[in-house]
């Protein structure tokens, strides 16, 4: 008798791309769809055209108006992955905190309560939260290096996202990138 070799396929699982039309999430977007497990939820303020990609769709969604949050948001239930890369403009290091949080936290509990598959959420952060744009700053910077004085919007999602992890009890995992430097193009967006 001859065994025949396995040819499974790798598991499917749902990308959430939050931001999909800035740098990182438009480049974050191509690379998923580059494999082949993935299928790719592309949120944004805009929307997006659907391409003839059979595995990527636009979402258009205020992320600052809690209940559009929730209304977009529920029917994704099949979300596994969420890679959050938003940002929103605001003309001073403290008016940045109150809206890029109040997005986190309404893209999080959404789809958190909806998504019973939900696995891990990817927190887009960079070199300021250790101050790199303050000035010079240690290097290697370290995860365990006091944070300089506030306002950073950073600190307070990081923050956010640990407490919300815990209390929620779902099992849920999260990471942060810290690039220092991203390279890239994207049409009206203010990065």
């Amino acid at each position: 008798m001859t065994q025949t070799p396995s040819t499974s396929r790798p598991q499917r699982q749902t990308a959430l791309v939050v931001g999909a039309h800035g740098v990182i999430g438009s480049q974050l977007i191509a690379h998923l769809l580059s494999l082949p497990q993935w299928e790719v939820i592309g949120l944004s303020r805009r929307g997006g055209e659907h391409r003839k990609e059979e595995r990527l769709r636009h979402v258009s969604v205020d992320l600052l108006d809690a209940s559009d949050a929730k209304r977009q948001l529920a029917p994704l239930e099949q979300v596994t992955h969420v890679f959050y890369a938003a940002y929103q403009h605001r003309p001073s290091w403290s008016e940045l905190v109150a809206p890029n949080l109040a997005m986190l936290q309404n893209t999080v509990q959404t789809v958190e309560a909806h998504a019973p598959g939900l696995r891990h959420i990817s927190l887009m952060q960079g070199y300021k939260v250790y101050g790199g744009h303050l000035g010079p700053f240690k290097t290697p910077a370290r995860e365990s290096d006091a944070q300089f004085m506030p306002p950073e919007f950073m600190f307070d999602q990081q923050r956010w996202l640990e407490q919300r992890r815990v209390e929620s009890g779902r099992g849920w995992s999260w990471s942060a990138p810290r690039p220092a430097v991203v390279g890239g193009a994207a049409l009206g967006n203010p990065m």
